[in-house]
């Protein structure tokens, strides 16, 4: 097929038509998102080390808010634990009056003498070595005893401040935290106690002023909780928390709120083990602490991400990736055989793609003009080519009457077949190398109209016409090599020959049908078929002389199979099947 190169457009104008270049998704790994994963993989060790300074700094505060929370439980254990001692010094001073160690009239004076100011404590009561009330600051509905209870007996016992559990006192009904200083003569009689109640309220208020934001309460030394225990989430503490109190001084745990957030406790004993002031405050998290301090550990790190992603997305667009999609949309037209085209706006690119560019356009000159030279040195291949195919035609058609002269002077009629058959030969071969040379394709042959003149001019030849003989084809639209096409054109011309002479003896009329069909399988099959005497009653039956030996050699050439077969009708058919190459088969509409 005859091919010539198209005249070049003016490069700038073929330029201004460039196929435009289907963008890539950003996620589909281009340099942009290369370059952000890179930034961000330098980002790493800094933001790792954000992290650590973050989770140092968060561990010296909570490390920090534990010290201060525990001074602040100590300073407020030291102001309740003076509220308490408070009272044991007030009932120190009051046993050493007369009136006070008597028990007598003067005694409840000077009880409620003591109270004045001292909103702190509820009631002072002095009471005998049995247990009763011998005199009290508040007067007394009736007799009272205290014989029974738990911290007379202690009293008793001991010479020593006693600090009480908490109760509600029988003479003012309030809740108390139970201070006892007992009495005793110089010879160790025991003469009794002075008792006060220190208001609950007070000790809590107290508790209040010197924690601060956290909260405060009492534990007593059962581990209840007395005070604040629904604020701070907490109904008891573990015994051995007090016993660690108790002997270093402060325990430190940690628990929650009563809304589930983290809470840190520190517990301080007030006296001995009798009372406990338990101090709590909100727990930090390190959630919080970072976002506290979030320009350092949190916006800075991602301001400087974004930035740096920014400045890189739009300069690597602007420095690079532009570029490469024009140089993309350069090489799409070279592609499309445009080598005209040159990347002039490439040259205000920076210097390496500028290089780039240039390396484009130099291609493109080598490859227009190889492609120059061999459209050029084709076209001349083809001229040379239908030149040959045309002399092989008239070589051939000279061979072909030349035969013809010869038979005219032979006499004998066996000869004058012998050399029909040869001549109808020799025409299919012409009338393969002029199909290729009026095709203009050297490589292949479409057999419908090439099988439909070689059946033509064969049923003429050999007197088909002249004897009222009718010829059928049904000729397949399909493509087959030249080379290969010339054993299938002789197969047929000897079929037509051997069934033109020996199927139709003693007839007049008769009908020879030529198939070509193409397989969807991949092979083609070529079907000539008479409905004469068939192949017993010919004058030679079986015909298995020249004709058939040809036919298997054809088939052969072919990577084929031919087969002889009786038609149903009564007459003869032979066939022949091959498979078909990559570029054979149906021509596509």
């Amino acid at each position: 097929m005859t091919t010539s190169a198209t005249p070049a457009p003016n490069a700038s104008q073929a330029e201004n038509d460039l196929p435009p270049v289907t963008p890539r998704p950003f996620w589909r790994g281009g340099l942009r998102v290369r370059l952000m994963a890179v930034i961000v993989l330098a980002l790493i060790p800094i933001l790792t080390l954000s992290g650590l300074y973050t989770q140092s700094r968060f561990d010296t505060a909570r490390d920090n808010q534990r010290e201060l929370l525990a001074a602040r439980a100590q300073l407020t254990a030291q102001s309740q634990r003076q509220l308490i001692l408070g009272a044991g010094a007030m009932m120190s001073a009051l046993a050493q009056q007369a009136p006070v160690r008597l028990g007598g009239a003067l005694c409840a004076r000077a009880l409620a003498q003591a109270l004045i100011d001292q909103p702190a404590y509820s009631n002072i009561v002095r009471v005998n070595g049995r247990g009763v009330v011998a005199c009290t600051a508040e007067p007394a509905d009736e007799a009272v005893r205290f014989d029974e209870t738990d911290w007379f007996a202690q009293a008793r016992d001991s010479q020593h401040f006693i600090v009480g559990a908490l109760e509600i006192d029988p003479i003012t009904n309030g809740a108390v935290i139970r201070a006892v200083s007992p009495l005793f003569e110089p010879d160790g009689a025991f003469t009794g106690a002075l008792t006060t109640g220190i208001r609950l309220q007070a000790l809590q208020e107290l508790g209040r002023e010197q924690a601060g934001q956290a909260r405060a309460g009492l534990v007593d030394r059962e581990g209840r909780v007395l005070t604040e225990s629904r604020d701070m989430g907490l109904a008891r503490v573990d015994a051995a928390l007090m016993e660690e109190a108790a002997q270093s001084g402060s325990a430190r745990f940690n628990g929650t709120g009563p809304d589930g957030a983290p809470r840190l406790f520190v517990l301080v004993p007030l006296v001995s083990t009798e009372l406990f002031a338990l101090l709590a405050e909100p727990a930090p998290e390190l959630l919080d602490f970072a976002l506290v301090d979030t320009v350092g550990t949190i916006v800075l790190p991602v301001v400087m991400l974004l930035l740096a992603g920014s400045v890189i997305w739009v300069a690597t667009d602007l420095m690079i990736l532009r570029w490469l999609r024009y140089l993309q949309r350069v090489a799409a037209a070279y592609a499309k055989g445009r080598y005209s085209v040159r990347p002039v706006r490439a040259e205000r690119a920076p210097g390496e793609l500028r290089e780039l560019a240039a390396g484009f356009g130099t291609m493109a000159a080598a490859i227009a003009d190889r492609d120059a030279a061999l459209t050029q040195s084709l076209a001349y291949q083809e001229l040379l080519l239908k030149e040959v195919h045309h002399r092989v035609k008239n070589n051939l058609q000279i061979i072909t009457s030349l035969i013809n002269l010869q038979m005219r002077a032979v006499d004998d009629p066996q000869a004058v077949k012998v050399l029909g058959d040869a001549q109808a030969r020799i025409n299919a071969l012409a009338l393969v190398h002029r199909s290729l040379y009026e095709a203009g394709d050297f490589a292949v042959i479409n057999l419908k109209p090439f099988f439909e003149e070689l059946c033509t001019l064969t049923h003429a030849a050999t007197g088909g016409e002249e004897r009222g003989l009718a010829l059928v084809t049904r000729i397949d639209p399909a493509r087959l090599g030249a080379e290969r096409c010339i054993p299938l054109a002789l197969f047929v011309t000897e079929a037509m020959t051997n069934a033109y002479k020996h199927a139709f003896e003693g007839r007049k009329t008769g009908t020879l049908t030529i198939t070509v069909k193409a397989r969807p399988q991949g092979a083609l099959t070529a079907t000539i078929s008479d409905d004469g005497v068939g192949a017993d009653a010919a004058p030679e039956p079986g015909r298995k002389g020249v004709g058939g030996a040809l036919f298997e050699a054809f088939a052969r050439q072919l990577g084929g199979t031919a087969q002889t077969s009786a038609e149903a009708g009564g007459g003869h058919g032979v066939s022949m099947t091959f498979p078909l190459l990559a570029n054979e088969g149906l021509e596509q509409e």
